[in-house]
């Protein structure tokens, strides 16, 4: 027996998307909700047009699609049926960032193990270009099922927000930036680091006041939210703390009684290695922080004090809300390790 698309008008709200786009993202939600199980058969691309008052060829597509996507496969003369193949019904997911980082490693690893065996993750970077923003979310859309979307150095201009709209909020979870101005109601997962960096330096102002001096060390080569500057601009503004932000670290720079901020692991070996040749000591003649942490950081030099967006619960949080189907919009909090070198 023929399961029906009986449901279909009911469960679409998001009217602006195309209709072929409208069927897939119900039959998806069917599959995941156990309405439709594998093995059985689906309408016709005539009976599903008439059901669905919807044309041949919006049909079409939208199996072809599915068919793509490993979710429905097709027997001669027999029709259209929900694939049985374990490997083919795994539900896929694209995850698209700037660039593969440490942290955004780390994020990825905690996200997958989260979701576990039944789903399959694909990683795209587009370089912090937004045409290849663009072609790749183009190019992929109806090859996944979820789209988890890191828009680093990526503006919301018209076309970006255009290219987003064509996901289903359904289907879609920003991370570590948010497009207030996508349309429709969709997942997101922050971190608004200056309000917080403020407030927790200011927890530890014993550690800040040995110094004269903090300095944010940056790259152009890895992508950094502006809020960390802010953040830190605010704190040294309050203790009346001298700023300034450092394209990169040259040996040159370090001095007495400052206090260096890394957000690049390779600019954190800088301090340590320049540190060393001054005879400098951390965390007593200068301060070095890092930014997320990791095992070697733990006993590098004693022990790097770092400032942590926790990539893994981000990850772990990110996996969550898509296992249930949570569209709303989450904050993750910053942490700080300290330890001898601050």
């Amino acid at each position: 027996m023929n399961k029906t698309f009986v449901s279909f008008s009911a469960k679409n709200i998001d009217a602006k998307l195309p209709k072929y786009r409208q069927l897939i993202n119900s039959l998806l939600q069917d599959i995941e909700m156990g309405e439709l199980k594998p093995g059985e058969r689906l309408p016709s691309i005539n009976e599903a047009s008439e059901e669905c008052y919807l044309s041949r060829d919006t049909v079409e597509r939208a199996y072809t699609e599915l068919h793509k996507m490993g979710v429905i496969t097709s027997i001669f003369r027999k029709g259209y049926f929900i694939s049985e193949s374990k490997l083919k019904t795994k539900t896929k997911v694209l995850f698209l960032v700037g660039k593969i980082t440490d942290s955004n490693k780390s994020i990825y690893d905690a996200f997958c193990s989260h979701l576990g065996k039944h789903f399959h993750v694909d990683i795209f970077t587009y370089k912090y270009k937004s045409q290849q923003f663009q072609e790749i979310i183009n190019l992929q859309l109806g090859n996944y099922h979820y789209y988890v979307v890191m828009p680093h150095l990526i503006e919301a201009e018209d076309s970006i927000l255009t290219c987003l709209n064509k996901i289903s909020g359904d289907r879609l979870l920003l991370m570590d930036q948010n497009f207030e101005q996508i349309r429709h109601t969709h997942a997101s997962l922050v971190c608004e680091p200056a309000k917080q960096i403020v407030q927790i330096f200011n927890t530890q102002l014993n550690l800040f006041n040995k110094y004269r001096a903090f300095n944010l060390v940056l790259t152009e080569e890895d992508y950094f939210d502006p809020q960390w500057i802010n953040g830190c601009r605010e704190f040294c503004e309050s203790i009346s703390m001298d700023f300034q932000v450092l394209d990169g670290l040259e040996q040159e720079d370090i001095r007495l009684g400052e206090i260096y901020f890394t957000l690049a692991d390779m600019e954190l070996a800088k301090a340590i290695h320049y540190a060393d040749k001054l005879e400098l000591r951390l965390g007593k003649d200068i301060g070095v922080l890092a930014h997320n942490d990791s095992c070697l950081k733990d006993i590098l030099a004693g022990g790097i004090t770092v400032l942590s967006s926790q990539p893994d619960q981000m990850g772990t949080i990110a996996a969550q809300m898509l296992l249930d189907h949570d569209k709303t919009s989450k904050k993750i909090e910053l942490k700080l390790i300290v330890r001898k070198s601050l």
